[in-house]
């Protein structure tokens, strides 16, 4: 009896076996012919479904060809036929998953594929790739929303790092301050490259250079020759004032990179490194570079590269060079200010205090940069006036010539009946009755208008000693 019962169930085994063999054979012809585009794939995938109507998981091996080949209508068909098999006892959360796939990837309504996916949590909760797929698509919507799902997620996950995650969310959102706030929370020797990448642009452009430079280098252990961890080394290298090892990364930016599309602003940024280091030759080239390349899309503008290159030759008294560029700079700067404009007169004053020959001349190429400035922003008239004093000073520094008169007589015009006087206006005032005082008195011989002018000093600062000394005259 014993004998004829196990070949009973020999039989039976292998019926079954055979049945599951041809079920598995049925199901791989339809999902190759769908990655073969084959003409007869609905047949094909008709009589696999027939055959695995039960089976989810075999059905959703069927929705994932599809899916993989970009047929939306496959895949969502297979897909709901994958929950229908998972009841009564329960849905089958891989199928939303896939459903929230197909709508994430094709379709308008994010609210739609993050229902899909709030489905695939609600059936299977201990799946982190439901509340990460949850929080990608509903980050348009509201990435606070998106980074509390993820908060969800490790109470119900625990074993799941979401700092990085909810960085990623973050700065997919484009708001890199709060991105690099929750990367600076994570174990950046737990990132891969694609985090690693996101914490150092968040860090340097929110001003974190520590965790930049930190990013950076760890990205650099994983992929020595990516352009991106090498030029935001070199970055906040130089931020961090580690000029030596900011110039370390320039041969390696430059030349041991793979894909870098090297800038303007990558020969600016080295241009200031070598200008650190007082390396004037390679500094002027790499402003030369950065000039050839710079255009309208530019990140950093024409005019603030020739800015820095102005003054770069002034702080190296090259003067006829900073007059040169800092006049491409007023040229090219979309809207000037008067600062912009006065700068022109401070390089001509400087270059007036180094070269006694030309002093006279340059003295009146600073004046009529401040006349300029003081016709196009009228509001600057006053300081224009006493700063063209102070100029004419440089020419006739006892007072005697009487350059600064003229000058000092506007100031005068224009403050002395202003009623709301700043402490600024008031120095210039004072400072301006000072000298109609002493040329009053000591190339004018005229004590009486003298003590005038000692009166009006001494009631803006009580205090002025040579104004006290002209009153006490008898």
């Amino acid at each position: 009896m014993k004998t004829i019962k196990y070949l009973v169930m020999g039989v039976l085994l292998a019926g079954f076996s055979a049945t599951a063999n041809a079920q598995e054979v049925e199901l791989q012809a339809a999902i190759d012919a769908i990655k073969s585009k084959a003409p007869n794939v609905a047949e094909l995938a008709k009589t696999a479904y027939k055959k695995n109507k039960k089976n989810a998981e075999a059905l959703m091996k069927v929705a994932r060809a599809y899916y993989e080949q970009q047929d939306t209508a496959g895949a969502n068909l297979f897909a709901n036929y994958a929950n229908e098999a998972g009841k009564p006892k329960n849905a089958y959360a891989p199928a939303f998953m896939m459903l929230g796939d197909v709508e994430a990837a094709y379709g308008t309504d994010g609210g739609k594929a993050a229902g899909y996916y709030n489905q695939a949590i609600h059936f299977d909760p201990t799946n982190p790739e439901g509340y990460k797929k949850w929080a990608l698509v509903y980050r348009k919507i509201s990435p606070n929303q998106a980074a509390a799902k993820l908060q969800e997620m490790k109470r119900n996950c625990p074993n799941e790092d979401i700092d990085a995650a909810i960085a990623h969310i973050y700065m997919l959102a484009g708001d890199e301050k709060q991105a690099y706030e929750n990367y600076a929370k994570a174990d950046v020797n737990k990132l891969d490259k694609g985090n690693l990448n996101e914490f150092v642009r968040a860090s340097y452009f929110t001003g974190h250079f520590e965790d930049a430079l930190k990013a950076a280098e760890a990205g650099l252990k994983i992929e020595p020759r990516n352009p991106t961890f090498n030029r935001l080394a070199m970055f906040s290298n130089y931020e961090l004032k580690k000029y030596d090892a900011a110039k370390a990364y320039i041969h390696k930016y430059f030349n041991e990179t793979d894909s870098a599309k090297f800038s303007e602003y990558d020969h600016f940024y080295t241009a200031l490194i070598y200008q650190a280091l007082e390396d004037k030759e390679n500094m002027y080239a790499q402003y030369d570079k950065a000039l050839e390349l710079v255009n309208d899309s530019s990140m950093i503008k024409r005019h603030a590269i020739l800015k820095s290159v102005a003054d770069s030759y002034l702080k190296d008294q090259e003067f006829d060079n900073a007059i040169k560029y800092y006049n491409e700079y007023l040229a090219c700067k979309p809207e000037l200010n008067s600062d912009d404009m006065e700068g022109l007169a401070k390089i001509y004053s400087k270059y007036a205090d180094a070269d006694e020959s030309r002093k006279a001349e340059l003295v009146g190429k600073a004046i009529d940069a401040y006349k300029a400035m003081a016709d196009k922003f009228p509001i600057q008239s006053i300081y224009a006036a006493y700063q063209c004093a102070t100029m004419n000073n440089k020419l006739d520094k006892t007072g005697e010539k009487g350059l600064a008169k003229p000058d000092y007589q506007k100031v005068v015009d224009l403050l002395e009946g202003k009623a709301d006087r700043d402490n600024s206006e008031n120095t210039m005032l004072k400072y301006s009755y000072h000298y109609l005082m002493s040329n009053a008195f000591i190339y004018g011989k005229n004590k009486a208008l003298a003590k005038e002018y000692a009166d009006k000093i001494l009631a803006i600062d009580p205090e002025y000693a040579p104004a006290q000394q002209i009153k006490e005259l008898k």
